[in-house]
């Protein structure tokens, strides 16, 4: 996965539709990277191992306000920010009522939460494991009951990418069709 190249195309995509339809708002740049210590430091507050490639994705950006509509949390925020302690205790509550019918969390693993909407009840959640060699993380992208699943966080990235892409795309169009 090239971090740098995704980050950097949704990125502009945002900033392009932002200046086309006069709203700022659509455009937040992504973070900084974080440092390895940072990231090496979330993971002891959290008791998991990141995969590598989530671990790529906070050393190219750690988080971003706005990646789409998803607010995607840095190192900084997990098990330590009183934003992403709250947004984890909704999701949390969330997955204890039974809205979600699919995600179940093995043993060895832990749910974290990773990125949420401010709009509607939508997580991205991970599945870490907590130690070493008990298997591969997962993603899911959980809203209203309907949870899916990505092998990774970066599968979830790009496909989040690609249709924030076009969702803008179609934004600038409808703008400039009569109605």
């Amino acid at each position: 996965m090239n971090w740098t190249a995704l980050v950097g195309s949704l990125y502009s995509a945002q900033y392009t539709a932002a200046e086309r339809l006069a709203e700022p708002g659509l455009s937040m740049p992504p973070n900084p990277p974080a440092s390895v210590e940072a990231v090496a430091a979330a993971e002891q507050r959290l008791g998991v191992w990141f995969d590598a490639e989530f671990r790529q994705f906070l050393l190219t950006c750690d988080g971003w306000s706005r990646y789409g509509t998803v607010q995607l949390f840095g190192v900084g925020d997990f098990a330590a920010g009183e934003k992403w302690r709250r947004d984890s205790a909704c999701a949390q509550r969330y997955f204890d009522t039974g809205a979600s019918g699919t995600l179940i969390v093995p043993e060895g693993y832990r749910l974290v939460l990773v990125g949420k909407t401010l709009a509607a009840q939508r997580f991205i959640v991970m599945l870490f494991p907590t130690g070493p060699g008990i298997g591969p993380a997962a993603c899911w992208d959980c809203m209203a009951g309907i949870d899916l699943r990505y092998p990774s966080f970066g599968v979830w990235a790009e496909f989040e990418a690609s249709a924030i892409s076009y969702a803008l795309g179609e934004e600038i169009a409808d703008r400039r069709c009569p109605q």
